[in-house]
Protein backbone atom coordinates (compact mmCIF):
# COMPACT_ATOMS: atom_id res chain seq x y z
CA UNK A 1 0.00 0.00 0.00
CA UNK A 2 1.25 3.52 -0.54
CA UNK A 3 1.98 6.11 1.23
CA UNK A 4 -1.42 8.68 1.39
CA UNK A 5 -1.44 12.09 -0.35
CA UNK A 6 0.78 14.76 1.28
CA UNK A 7 -1.95 17.19 0.54
CA UNK A 8 -5.07 15.41 1.21
CA UNK A 9 -3.31 13.74 4.27
CA UNK A 10 -2.71 17.61 5.12
CA UNK A 11 -6.46 19.03 4.02
CA UNK A 12 -7.83 16.53 6.42
CA UNK A 13 -5.35 16.68 9.06
CA UNK A 14 -6.61 19.94 9.17
CA UNK A 15 -10.29 19.37 9.41
CA UNK A 16 -9.99 16.70 11.71
CA UNK A 17 -10.84 13.83 9.47
CA UNK A 18 -7.75 11.51 9.98
CA UNK A 19 -7.17 8.36 11.91
CA UNK A 20 -3.94 7.13 12.49
CA UNK A 21 -3.54 3.54 13.22
CA UNK A 22 0.28 2.75 14.81
CA UNK A 23 1.76 -0.44 15.73
CA UNK A 24 4.12 -0.20 18.59
CA UNK A 25 7.92 -0.22 18.23
CA UNK A 26 10.66 -2.59 18.29
CA UNK A 27 9.83 -5.51 21.07
CA UNK A 28 12.42 -5.94 23.58
CA UNK A 29 11.20 -9.89 24.47
CA UNK A 30 12.24 -10.23 20.16
CA UNK A 31 15.11 -8.82 19.71
CA UNK A 32 18.70 -9.22 20.61
CA UNK A 33 18.98 -5.01 21.72
CA UNK A 34 19.11 -3.63 25.06
CA UNK A 35 15.40 -3.03 26.53
CA UNK A 36 14.48 0.35 27.28
CA UNK A 37 13.28 -0.69 30.47
CA UNK A 38 10.90 -4.06 31.42
CA UNK A 39 11.14 -7.16 28.97
CA UNK A 40 8.02 -6.40 27.75
CA UNK A 41 8.49 -3.02 26.51
CA UNK A 42 10.52 -1.41 23.60
CA UNK A 43 14.16 -1.53 22.80
CA UNK A 44 16.50 1.68 23.41
CA UNK A 45 17.16 2.16 19.32
CA UNK A 46 12.86 2.11 19.55
CA UNK A 47 12.27 5.21 22.07
CA UNK A 48 14.53 6.97 19.64
CA UNK A 49 12.33 6.37 16.56
CA UNK A 50 9.77 6.54 18.93
CA UNK A 51 10.44 10.54 19.13
CA UNK A 52 11.11 11.21 15.96
CA UNK A 53 7.65 9.51 15.04
CA UNK A 54 5.95 11.72 17.59
CA UNK A 55 7.80 14.78 16.31
CA UNK A 56 6.97 14.40 12.40
CA UNK A 57 2.99 13.61 13.82
CA UNK A 58 3.04 17.08 15.94
CA UNK A 59 4.30 18.82 13.16
CA UNK A 60 1.00 18.68 11.42
CA UNK A 61 -0.42 20.22 14.90
CA UNK A 62 -2.17 18.42 18.18
CA UNK A 63 -4.51 20.70 19.42
CA UNK A 64 -7.68 19.10 17.47
CA UNK A 65 -5.84 15.44 18.27
CA UNK A 66 -7.45 12.87 20.49
CA UNK A 67 -4.65 10.00 21.45
CA UNK A 68 -4.90 6.65 23.07
CA UNK A 69 -2.74 3.23 23.35
CA UNK A 70 -3.32 0.22 24.51
CA UNK A 71 -2.36 -0.88 27.76
CA UNK A 72 0.38 -3.11 27.19
CA UNK A 73 4.06 -1.89 28.47
CA UNK A 74 5.17 -1.90 24.82
CA UNK A 75 2.56 0.24 23.25
CA UNK A 76 2.60 2.89 26.71
CA UNK A 77 5.76 3.53 26.19
CA UNK A 78 5.85 4.16 22.52
CA UNK A 79 2.67 6.26 23.06
CA UNK A 80 4.39 8.25 25.40
CA UNK A 81 7.68 8.59 24.23
CA UNK A 82 6.00 10.02 20.43
CA UNK A 83 4.04 12.34 22.57
CA UNK A 84 6.30 13.20 25.48
CA UNK A 85 3.42 12.91 28.05
CA UNK A 86 1.16 10.11 29.91
CA UNK A 87 -1.53 9.10 26.58
CA UNK A 88 -4.68 7.39 27.47
CA UNK A 89 -4.69 4.32 27.91
CA UNK A 90 -8.02 2.13 26.35
CA UNK A 91 -8.66 -1.54 26.83
CA UNK A 92 -9.87 -2.34 23.47
CA UNK A 93 -6.80 -1.49 21.66
CA UNK A 94 -5.11 -4.54 23.21
CA UNK A 95 -8.33 -6.57 23.04
CA UNK A 96 -8.93 -5.80 19.43
CA UNK A 97 -10.01 -9.31 18.82
CA UNK A 98 -13.49 -8.63 20.15
CA UNK A 99 -14.62 -8.23 16.42
CA UNK A 100 -15.36 -4.65 16.73
CA UNK A 101 -12.74 -2.22 16.27
CA UNK A 102 -14.33 -0.40 13.47
CA UNK A 103 -17.37 0.58 16.10
CA UNK A 104 -14.92 1.29 18.96
CA UNK A 105 -12.62 3.82 16.40
CA UNK A 106 -16.04 5.40 15.49
CA UNK A 107 -17.36 5.62 19.27
CA UNK A 108 -14.04 7.42 19.85
CA UNK A 109 -13.68 9.63 16.70
CA UNK A 110 -15.08 13.17 17.49
CA UNK A 111 -16.16 15.32 14.66
CA UNK A 112 -13.36 17.77 13.82
CA UNK A 113 -10.56 15.91 15.95
CA UNK A 114 -8.03 13.19 14.59
CA UNK A 115 -7.41 10.06 16.14
CA UNK A 116 -4.46 8.43 16.81
CA UNK A 117 -4.37 5.02 18.14
CA UNK A 118 -1.41 3.14 19.39
CA UNK A 119 -1.88 -0.48 19.05
CA UNK A 120 -0.80 -4.06 17.74
CA UNK A 121 -0.68 -5.84 14.85
CA UNK A 122 -3.55 -7.90 14.92
CA UNK A 123 -5.55 -4.74 15.29
CA UNK A 124 -4.33 -3.91 11.70
CA UNK A 125 -5.76 -7.42 10.71
CA UNK A 126 -9.03 -6.71 12.73
CA UNK A 127 -9.60 -2.88 11.23
CA UNK A 128 -9.10 -4.51 7.67
CA UNK A 129 -11.79 -7.81 8.30
CA UNK A 130 -14.28 -4.87 9.77
CA UNK A 131 -13.69 -2.73 7.00
CA UNK A 132 -14.00 -5.84 4.44
CA UNK A 133 -10.79 -5.46 3.12
CA UNK A 134 -8.15 -8.60 3.04
CA UNK A 135 -5.19 -8.64 5.51
CA UNK A 136 -2.13 -7.35 4.10
CA UNK A 137 1.72 -8.20 5.42
CA UNK A 138 2.08 -7.77 9.09
CA UNK A 139 3.00 -3.96 9.94
CA UNK A 140 6.36 -3.49 10.31
CA UNK A 141 7.08 -1.96 14.01
CA UNK A 142 6.01 1.92 14.10
CA UNK A 143 4.15 1.37 10.93
CA UNK A 144 0.70 3.73 10.50
CA UNK A 145 -2.41 3.06 9.07
CA UNK A 146 -3.83 6.03 7.48
CA UNK A 147 -7.71 6.24 7.13
CA UNK A 148 -10.11 9.54 6.14
CA UNK A 149 -13.14 9.72 8.34
CA UNK A 150 -16.21 9.81 6.21
CA UNK A 151 -18.59 11.13 8.84
CA UNK A 152 -21.48 8.73 8.48
CA UNK A 153 -19.91 6.14 6.10
CA UNK A 154 -16.93 3.93 7.24
CA UNK A 155 -13.78 5.93 6.98
CA UNK A 156 -11.41 4.40 3.64
CA UNK A 157 -7.95 3.64 3.94
CA UNK A 158 -5.66 6.70 2.21
CA UNK A 159 -2.18 4.43 2.55
CA UNK A 160 0.27 3.54 5.32
CA UNK A 161 3.36 5.29 6.04
CA UNK A 162 6.74 3.19 7.56
CA UNK A 163 8.44 5.43 9.87
CA UNK A 164 11.01 6.49 7.48
CA UNK A 165 8.90 7.84 5.41
CA UNK A 166 7.40 10.30 8.34
CA UNK A 167 10.94 11.67 8.38
CA UNK A 168 10.15 12.93 4.86
CA UNK A 169 6.77 14.10 5.72
CA UNK A 170 7.92 16.11 8.39
CA UNK A 171 10.36 17.66 6.27
CA UNK A 172 7.85 19.06 4.13
CA UNK A 173 4.48 19.06 6.23
CA UNK A 174 2.90 21.58 3.85
CA UNK A 175 4.53 20.14 0.70
CA UNK A 176 1.59 18.88 -1.98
Amino acid sequence: MDNPDRSAFQHRWMQGRVILLIRHLERCDRSSAPCLGAADGITVRAAQLAKGLGQAISRYGLAATDIYSSPLTRTAQTADLMFDYSVTRQDWLFTCKDNDLLGHIRRHKTTHRNLVLVTHSECFDRLMENLDKPEGETPEYGETLVLFDNHSRSPWIAGEIEVPDWTELRRHPNAG
